[in-house]
C-alpha cells in the first residue's frame, strides 16, 4: 500500500512539474504575460486605388468631433485612382462644395452640441492623426458618393498616410478609432460594409482589452458634478477655468440664429463704464434641441441657462453647449433652462465707437475670483481688449459708409447671397459687417446694390472670424440706410 501511494505521489509531482514546461512551450512572444497580441487592424486593411470605389485626396477644412470631419477636395490630385476635384465638387452640391464626412462603421461619444464621457478624447484622437498626416484620402463604400439621412454628410472611409511614414502606406482611420477604443460600432457588421472583417475584429479587440470607452473607468476630462452658479462677467473673464464644466448663468437673449442664442448682461461696475455700462455676452449653442427650450431662449427673455462651457473650433471662441431638453415632468430639474422674465430689447445694442472697437490698445479690466492649488479663493485682475470683451454681445454702429461688398455667389453654398460689408467711419476707421442671407418683406434677396457706397447704421452681434472680430447682422431691419 505504501509503495502504491509513493507511486501515485511520484506521478502527481511529475505532472505538476511538467505543467510550466508545457505552458512555456505554448506561449508565443506575442502572448507574454498572458495578454493576446494587439493587432494593428488599421494597417491590415489595404487601400486599393484601382478599385471601383470613389476616392478623393483631401485636406481638412474643419475638425468637428471624433467621427465627423469636413474636408476640402485637393484640386488636380496627382494620386492615380483619385477623382478629379471638380467632379467631386459637382457631386457634392448638398454639402456645399466640401465633404462633411461621417465616418463609416463607428460612433464616437458626442463632444459638440452634446457632451458625453470620452467625447473630447475621441475628438482629440481623430484630430491628432489627421494633423500629422502627409496625405488624406476619403473613400466611398461602393461605386458612388453616398449621403446619410441628414442630406448633407457623406458616409466615408478615411485613410491617412502618417508624416514620416517609410512604407508610404495609408492607414484606415475608421478602423484605428475602433481598435483604440474611442468608438462604439455603428453598422460595423453590415454585410455590405467594405472593410467589415477588419472593423469587427478591431471592435472586438478594443472590447477585450477594455480600452477607453470599454475600460469601465470614468473619463478624467468629463465633468460629473452638478451645475455651478456663476455670473456672466466672471465666466467671460475666467472662461478657461470653467472649460468642460456645467454652469448656470443668467442673461437676456438678444439674438437667436444658426442654432444659437446670444445672452448678455450689462455691468456698470466696470472701471470706465460706470455711466454707460458695458455689455458682456456669450453664445449658447443649443444645436438641434427642440421643444420648450427654444421657447425659453426667445429673443427678449431674461433667462437662466444651464450648459457646458466648451471651446468651439467652428466659431473660434468659447460657448455654452450641451443644452438639455426641458424636463416638463420635473420643472425643478437642475438641468432645466428657465425663463425668469420677459424684458424686451429696449436696452440692447449699445452704440459703440468703431475706432475703439478695432483698437488693440483699448482694454477692459475686471477683478475675478479664482482658486489656488489648495482650493482657496483669491482675486485677480484680468484684462482683455475692448473688442474681445464685446464678443457675443449686441452692438450698434452709426453713420458708416459701405465702401465695398463681397457676396457669396457659389451655387452650392448655403450662404449664397450672404454679404460682407466693408465699412468706413468718418475718422477713417475700417471694419467689417457680415450678414446672413437677407430678404425683404416680399421674400426677394437683398443684394449689394442696397448698401454699396451708402451711409448705414448697423445692429448686430460681435463674433470672431479668421482670427479677427466682426459684427454679424442676421436681420434686414438691422441695417438702416441713411443715404
Amino acid at each position: 500500500m505504501k509503495k502504491l501511494v509513493k507511486i501515485i505521489v511520484s506521478m502527481l509531482c511529475t505532472a505538476v512539474l511538467s505543467v510550466p514546461v508545457f505552458a512555456t512551450a505554448c506561449v508565443t512572444p506575442s502572448e507574454d504575460n498572458g495578454k493576446p497580441e494587439h493587432i494593428d487592424y488599421a494597417s491590415r486593411a489595404k487601400l486599393d486605388l484601382t478599385s471601383d470605389t470613389k476616392k478623393q485626396e483631401v485636406t481638412v477644412k474643419q475638425y468637428v468631433d471624433g467621427d465627423t470631419t469636413h474636408f476640402y477636395p485637393v484640386a488636380n490630385s496627382t494620386l492615380q485612382g483619385c477623382n478629379n476635384a471638380a467632379d467631386f465638387s459637382a457631386e457634392s452640391a448638398p454639402t456645399k462644395g466640401y465633404a462633411k464626412a461621417r465616418y463609416i462603421s463607428i460612433n464616437t461619444p458626442e463632444s459638440t452640441g452634446q457632451i458625453e464621457p470620452f467625447g473630447k478624447a475621441a475628438s482629440k484622437f481623430t484630430r491628432s492623426k489627421l494633423e500629422g498626416a502627409k496625405s488624406i484620402i476619403i473613400e466611398s463604400n461602393d461605386d458612388k458618393w453616398n449621403i446619410d439621412n441628414t442630406g448633407e454628410r457623406y458616409t466615408l472611409w478615411v485613410w491617412y498616410m502618417p508624416n514620416g511614414s517609410e512604407n508610404k502606406e495609408y492607414r484606415n482611420l475608421n478602423i484605428e478609432i475602433l481598435q483604440e477604443g474611442y468608438a462604439f460600432g455603428s453598422g460595423t457588421s453590415d454585410a455590405d460594409s467594405r472593410y467589415r472583417e477588419d472593423a469587427m475584429a478591431a471592435l472586438a479587440q478594443a472590447e477585450a482589452e477594455k480600452l477607453v470607452i470599454y475600460s469601465g473607468e470614468k473619463d478624467p476630462d468629463y465633468y460629473y458634478g452638478g451645475p455651478i452658479n456663476i455670473d456672466l462677467k466672471e465666466l467671460r473673464f475666467n472662461t478657461a477655468a470653467y472649460e468642460g464644466k456645467k454652469v448656470v448663468v443668467e442673461g437676456t437673449v438678444v439674438a437667436n440664429f444658426n442654432n444659437s442664442a446670444y445672452i448678455e448682461m450689462i455691468y456698470d461696475d466696470i472701471e470706465g463704464y460706470e455711466e454707460t455700462g458695458l455689455r458682456i455676452g456669450m453664445q449658447v449653442f443649443y444645436a438641434y434641441t427642440t421643444g420648450k427650450v427654444l421657447e425659453i431662449l426667445s429673443v427678449g427673455n431674461y433667462v437662466s441657462v444651464v450648459g457646458v462651457v466648451q471651446y468651439s473650433e467652428w466659431s473660434g471662441s468659447y460657448q455654452i453647449t450641451d443644452i438639455k431638453p426641458y424636463d416638463r415632468y420635473n420643472p425643478d430639474n437642475a438641468n432645466n433652462c428657465k425663463l425668469i422674465e420677459t424684458v424686451g430689447l429696449d436696452n440692447a445694442f449699445t452704440v459703440i465707437d468703431p475706432a475703439e472697437f478695432v483698437s488693440k490698445e483699448k482694454k477692459v479690466s475686471v477683478e475675478v475670483t479664482k482658486l489656488n492649488q489648495d482650493n482657496e479663493e483669491y482675486t485677480e485682475v484680468v484684462s482683455m481688449t475692448y473688442k474681445e470683451a464685446l464678443l457675443g454681445s449686441s452692438v450698434t454702429v452709426n453713420d458708416v459708409i459701405v465702401y465695398d461688398v463681397y457676396t457669396t455667389i457659389k451655387e452650392d453654398s448655403a450662404s449664397k447671397g450672404a454679404m460682407t460689408l466693408y465699412c468706413r467711419a468718418a475718422d477713417g476707421t475700417e471694419f467689417t459687417v457680415r450678414t446672413e442671407v437677407l430678404k425683404d418683406a416680399d421674400g426677394n434677396l437683398i443684394t449689394e446694390s442696397a448698401y454699396i457706397n451708402k451711409t448705414v447704421s448697423v445692429k448686430g452681434v460681435v463674433e470672431k472670424f479668421d482670427g479677427g472680430y466682426q459684427i454679424k447682422c442676421h436681420r434686414p431691419d438691422y441695417i438702416t440706410v441713411q443715404g
